[in-house]
């Protein structure tokens, strides 16, 4: 009898927990922004770029909350991405020698090297995202978005076994990049915005 009374009490609970679960429990909203472009990498070749990130609305019991993932700059052929954070990342994720604010890719020196070809220090501010209204913080970008980079790759191939893999990125500039960019609803990148094609006849027209 005790069991019964015990299992009607815990049925009663898992109800109860399921009504204020639907009512306030967390749940995430994705938003995914990005751009198209094309440009030159940095060895001179005409190539598709892609810009995104994502926010992310958390609803719970004390409110929305947004938080943003990193943006992402992608070359067309290329295996490397840069990344690039602001100060909701913390320390660890800030350039040596960049400002409290600001959306920085920092230098890795065993990859990177100034724009002249010179060595650079580790972790130094090497390129930066904003907006037209001067955003620095992800979260606040919207519409169009200025990209400025300083360095450049040491290496645009990098042997691996018998294959070659492209490690090159978008060439540097004294004057930004200007993207225009939308956003969509949805988190699964392959599903919400444009792939960038890696068709041998563009990535490998030798072969």
């Amino acid at each position: 009898m005790r069991l019964i009374k015990l299992a009607k009490k815990l049925n009663v609970f898992i109800g109860l927990l399921v009504v204020f679960c639907l009512a306030g429990c967390a749940t995430t909203d994705y938003t995914t922004h990005y751009g198209i472009f094309t440009a030159e990498n940095s060895a001179g070749e005409l190539r598709q770029f892609r810009i995104h990130w994502q926010t992310v609305r958390y609803e719970g019991w004390s409110g929305n909350q947004f938080r943003a993932l990193p943006v992402v700059l992608e070359t067309q052929c290329s295996q490397r991405k840069l990344y690039f954070y602001d100060e909701s990342f913390g320390p660890s994720l800030r350039c040596a020698e960049g400002d409290d604010q600001g959306i920085y890719y920092c230098t890795d020196s065993r990859k990177d090297m100034d724009r002249h070809g010179l060595a650079l220090k580790d972790n130094i501010v090497c390129g930066t995202v904003t907006d037209r209204s001067g955003s620095n913080d992800i979260l606040s970008l919207k519409g169009e978005v200025l990209i400025t980079l300083s360095c450049r790759p040491k290496q645009t191939i990098k042997q691996l076994k018998n294959k070659k893999k492209n490690i090159d990125f978008l060439l540097n500039s004294e004057l930004p990049y200007v993207v225009t960019t939308k956003k969509v609803k949805g988190k699964d990148l392959s599903l919400v915005i444009p792939s960038l094609s890696t068709h041998s006849s563009i990535c490998d027209p030798d072969a």
